[in-house]
């Protein structure tokens, strides 16, 4: 009987190699990089520009030409300053290709409340590294990447450490005891079919309304570390996605990023995860031999993200603080003075 489901579940596994995975439920994904003009390749990099555009290039910059199209031949990663009819804005690759480090982005280039630009370079957001090849790390240097904060537990740290390069400064901020990602910690109950689909949501929701508000001091060691660093800063957890995108989502706030952008660059991570949730819902159907009661439509509530996940982190802070506002200057400590500096320095 065992020999008999081994080969059953060998068989099946065949037969979705290749097969493309159909959601069980409406996904919502960003339109933040819809209009991204900048585009990474193995050659360098493929700027768009409007009629109206104009690329400034340095003189020893190696440029071929299209209509409304310049590929830049370089192996470091650029931004590109580009003049129109209004203004002078700066743009650059959102998402960032590492071989098996998924989810890496720059939060840069997104407009706050007063149409200033955040800074590339500064603050990138990615999943965990313990995949992260050595000869990508002349890449990773080449962001100039000075300090990784890790956000996992002990035990996901201990299963999957991260690989950085030397030089790099390696910290562990753990803001929440019962932080594990969600599937990973529900995992036998959601095999036995234990959890319902809504449970799924409710458990994700409950997890962001206390992750920020329960140890603020952790989070304000990562805004310190974050927002005082001379150099770049990555910021990462298992998927990249949660916690993640919490830390990422308090970031743009306390450089007065609207709430609507905030979802926006949050929900960024199903645009750059899909690869990730089919091979899981591939291995659920399999997994469907011995665990016939799976709920697919619970692994994908704790495989992809929705804005009521975020949205559940702003309600928690505003029930405890009254507003983010608040949270950030009484939570983070972070003074209307302090803050200024912060979008001073970090926007353009």
């Amino acid at each position: 009987m065992r020999y008999y489901t081994l080969f059953k579940i060998i068989f099946i596994s065949t037969l979705f190699v290749g097969c493309s995975y159909q959601t069980y439920q409406p996904i919502s994904f960003s339109d933040l990089d819809k209009n991204d003009s900048v585009t990474e390749s193995k050659k360098g990099y493929m700027v768009q520009l409007a009629p109206d555009e104009k690329l400034v290039l340095g003189q020893n910059t190696q440029v071929e030409t299209e209509v409304g199209k310049y590929f830049v031949h370089t192996n470091e990663r650029q931004v590109f300053p580009i003049v129109s009819n209004h203004d002078t804005m700066y743009r650059s690759n959102r998402h960032i290709g590492f071989k098996k480090v998924h989810n890496f982005r720059d939060m840069g280039g997104i407009r706050n409340k007063d149409g200033k630009q955040i800074v590339w370079g500064h603050f990138f957001r990615s999943g965990h590294l313990s995949k992260l090849k050595k000869r990508e790390y002349a890449k990773l240097d080449n962001l100039d990447v000075k300090t990784v904060i890790d956000l996992r537990t002990d035990k996901e740290v201990t299963k999957k450490p991260d690989r950085i390069p030397e030089g790099v400064t390696y910290k562990n901020v753990q803001v929440y005891d019962d932080s594990e990602d969600m599937f990973s910690k529900t995992k036998k109950d959601v095999l036995k079919g234990r959890v319902t689909p809504v449970q799924a949501d409710s458990l994700v929701m409950e997890f962001y309304k206390l992750y920020m508000t329960e140890n603020p001091q952790l989070v304000r060691e990562i805004m310190d570390d974050v927002f005082e660093s001379k150099e770049a800063v990555l910021f990462h957890c298992s998927a990249g996605k949660d916690r993640t995108g919490m830390i990422g989502a308090m970031i743009l706030s306390i450089l007065e990023v609207e709430r609507e952008t905030i979802i926006s660059e949050y929900m960024l991570s199903n645009n750059y995860r899909v690869s990730e949730v089919e091979g899981r819902m591939k291995l659920a159907k399999v997994g469907k031999v011995i665990f016939p009661k799976i709920n697919y439509q619970v692994i994908e509530n704790f495989s992809w993200i929705k804005p009521i996940y975020i949205q559940a982190m702003f309600e928690g802070i505003e029930k405890k603080y009254g507003s983010v506002d608040n949270y950030i200057e009484q939570g983070l400590k972070i003074s209307k003075e302090k803050r200024a500096e912060y979008i001073q320095k970090f926007t353009y």
